[in-house]
């Protein structure tokens, strides 16, 4: 039994706000203070980045620095985050844990303890009211109006949403795990050592100070937003309904299996085989089907640094 099958809907509750929501509080006010700082932060470093790369010019280091990132962060959201803290797909011991957790939250997508939470919400009503980034329904359960809003509202627009998820409901592993509090409550310093300390670090070493600024907003902040923006693909485009991708199990959500987010998350995007078997650490049915985070999490258990990989019975190779 995954997880999200541990979270069963109360008896009687309000098909259009399901338990473990929250409309108010000191957590709404939370998401929203973070919301606000992280996405000004971004979004103003990657117009800078711009403007710099167009008036000062951006070389091979910012370049070679921005793949690396983008390439850590992206690992940091499907294998430490998205497989072993939400889906516990495999299990390590605490030094991996913490590399983990760390890798994770230098994604800069919010904490640990907030991404299992969200993420959890999503699977237990998956495109349907209660959903927390469904293209068809906004967070109150609201029917979304048309396909264009539909998946702006998946893109992003639900971070701005009222309605939040409790972490109490959806996330007490988290909560009671001392390595995923410690990162969700240092959360800022890793953002700041992902986004401008790191890039900044590198660039200084290998082409002075034009590349160590280059690489603060161009490989730092603006890669921050792309990463962002690309795992969002997964909440929009993989839950189309078929408009974009391919469906390979007929489930009862609009999950679909897509090439360009699939490459760009590093496999995240083979979404329907995903949702049919939502706890299994590699996600490919087919050859054609790249999980490049399946093979890494595979690759570390033939190395023995992961164990305990799970593998759903029906979905045995």
């Amino acid at each position: 039994m995954t997880v999200v099958q541990d979270v069963v809907s109360e008896e009687g509750a309000d098909p259009k706000m399901p338990p473990g929501v929250l409309v108010e509080g000191p957590v709404v006010d939370a998401k929203f203070r973070d919301s606000y700082i992280s996405f000004a932060i971004m979004i103003a470093g990657s117009i800078a980045a711009l403007v710099w790369a167009f008036t000062q010019g951006i070389g091979w280091v910012e370049i070679w620095v921005f793949v690396g990132m983008f390439s850590l962060s992206t690992v940091g959201i499907g294998v430490a985050m998205h497989r072993l803290f939400v889906h516990r797909s495999f299990r390590c011991g605490p030094v991996m844990r913490a590399f983990f957790g760390a890798i994770a939250t230098m994604a800069v997508q919010g904490s640990v303890l907030k991404w299992v939470s969200n993420h959890r919400r999503h699977h237990l009503h998956a495109d349907k009211p209660g959903d927390v980034h469904s293209p068809y329904y906004d967070g109150f359960g609201n029917r979304i109006a048309s396909f264009a809003k539909g998946m702006s509202h998946a893109q992003g627009g639900w971070v701005w949403d009222q309605a939040t998820t409790d972490a109490e409901y959806y996330a007490k592993d988290i909560l009671a795990d001392p390595i995923a509090m410690f990162f969700t409550r240092t959360r800022w310093y890793w953002y700041a050592l992902s986004a401008v300390i790191i890039p900044g670090a590198i660039g200084y070493a290998f082409g002075g100070v034009h590349a160590m600024i280059g690489c603060v907003l161009f490989s730092g902040l603006f890669r921050s937003y792309l990463m962002t923006m690309a795992t969002s693909l997964v909440n929009s485009v993989c839950h189309s309904d078929g408009r974009f991708g391919y469906r390979r199990f007929e489930l009862d959500d609009g999950t679909t299996n897509e090439l360009v987010t699939t490459i760009l998350t590093f496999g995240e995007g083979l979404h329907n085989n995903h949702h049919r078997f939502p706890r299994d650490a590699y996600l490919s049915h087919a050859w054609y089907e790249i999980d490049i985070n399946g093979l890494i999490i595979l690759g570390l258990g033939k190395l023995g640094l992961v164990h305990d990989i799970f593998i759903h019975p029906d979905n045995e190779r």
